[in-house]
């Protein structure tokens, strides 16, 4: 038996968060602790599952084979004021998806290799147009993109 439990407290937080299946990412941010955000985008009315069913393939495949990853930012929480917290997140969440796109060799080394070995490739499903801060300073650009070099970094590390 595993007993796990949570006080109101460690609900709120800045977090990024990676859903793995098959050859698909989907990256995404929230001020919430990460399994609130998950069980939304697994529903019909969900992102993900929306975007499984857009490409055509079967939902209940993709939803059978889910590999979850999140990343509490508490280096958000300190280095920034409250009212600075989800952008700074959506700034850092759009680097990982910068990130990723520009460099795909260290999740096929770490997560898919190991993973998957069959698939040499993966697809982010995932989009930040709405989302990515428009107006922040050049210097937050500089701290969410090395943070999310960091984060991934310690993914890879981690899997």
């Amino acid at each position: 038996m595993k007993i796990k439990s949570s006080i109101k407290e460690e609900l709120e937080g800045s977090f990024v968060y990676l859903i793995f299946s098959k050859e698909l990412i989907y990256i995404g941010e929230t001020q919430r602790i990460t399994f609130s955000r998950w069980i939304q985008h697994f529903y019909q009315k969900g992102t993900f599952y929306k975007k499984i069913k857009k490409r055509g393939l079967d939902v209940d495949e993709y939803l059978a084979d889910l590999n979850l990853i999140s990343v509490e930012l508490t280096k958000v929480r300190i280095d920034y004021t409250q009212n600075r917290w989800r952008v700074i997140t959506q700034a850092v969440e759009h680097a990982i998806h910068e990130e990723l796109l520009c460099f795909k060799s260290g999740m096929i080394q770490n997560y898919y290799e190991k993973y998957y070995p069959y698939t040499d490739y993966f697809e982010i499903i995932s989009d930040t147009s709405r989302t990515c801060p428009k107006r922040i300073p050049n210097k937050d650009w500089v701290y969410a993109r090395k943070y999310a070099k960091d984060i991934l970094d310690g993914i890879y590390n981690y899997l």
